[in-house]
């Protein structure tokens, strides 16, 4: 009877003891569930492309862009210690040089766009000797480096309001507008950059950067056209000081601040030549 009663004992524990392990199992199994399915919708954002299109890719990005922006991605590539502006770290997922909304991931003709044209001010050349077929086959690489890519899709690019004539009306409504958006703390009263807010700017890392000198002709980051400046004015530039106005001004007033601030390399031209 005593030893019923063991073997009896033996058995529920043995019977629990499996109840762990398959409950166990099951939850197992249904986590690696989940996450697979997490991870085929996060790569369902990306466009897929063949592991010798991506080899391609990679390869024309080790050759020309890692020696600045890192094998890896992340800004840190053997040249980097010595370039001002810092090179852009790929890993989070910020670009500052958009055609949609603040916040947002780039379209792919925006970035076909930087990498041919490059950025004024910084050492990101354009790079003119690469085929269109090329920069496109970098993308995807770019895109590797951030999951943001995986769980996001870029917006789409703003529409442009109808820009109105330069006129002395605009520039001076302009020049209202960036005394009231306070724009001359970073970039001064008179757009040289030196407002008493620009010695200490820093973007979201912690980086120092430089509020940009309007008075500098043709020298802007995303582009000299009237166009390229009303987009910052309306995008803003993801991860700076730099706000975008879409929401707080119409599209006139941001073409008047466009125009106000293309006057101030005229107005330096008038100051040089008296």
């Amino acid at each position: 009877m005593v030893y019923l009663n063991k073997k009896e004992g033996i058995s529920k524990g043995s019977n629990i003891c499996w109840k762990n392990i398959l409950s166990s199992a099951i939850v197992a199994v249904f986590v690696t569930i989940l996450c697979f399915g997490n991870l085929a919708m996060a790569q369902g954002k990306l466009k897929p492309v063949s592991e010798e299109e991506f080899k391609k890719g990679k390869d024309l990005y080790n050759k020309y862009c890692a020696a600045c922006h890192g094998e890896e991605g992340n800004g840190y590539g053997p040249l980097s210690g010595a370039l001002y502006p810092k090179p852009r770290d790929f890993t989070k997922g910020q670009y500052k040089i958009r055609s949609n909304p603040s916040g947002s991931l780039p379209t792919d003709a925006d970035l076909i766009h930087v990498i041919s044209v490059g950025i004024h001010g910084t050492s990101m050349i354009p790079w003119d000797i690469l085929e269109l077929d090329q920069i496109k086959s970098i993308l995807p690489v770019l895109k590797s480096f951030s999951e943001a890519w995986q769980y996001r899709e870029p917006e789409p690019s703003v529409v442009l309001g109808r820009e109105m004539q330069a006129t002395q009306n605009t520039i001076a409504r302009g020049k209202v507008l960036y005394e009231q958006k306070e724009c001359w703390k970073c970039h001064g009263e008179t757009g040289h950059g030196d407002g008493p807010s620009s010695y200490d700017l820093e973007d979201e890392w912690a980086i120092p950067i430089q509020a940009y000198d309007f008075t500098r002709e043709g020298k802007y980051k995303g582009g000299a056209a009237n166009k390229d400046i009303y987009l910052r004015f309306t995008t803003g530039m993801n991860g700076t000081p730099m706000p975008s106005f879409a929401n707080e001004l119409s599209d006139e007033d941001r073409w008047c601040m466009v125009h106000f601030v293309k006057s101030l390399t005229k107005q330096k031209k008038d100051r040089h030549e008296e």
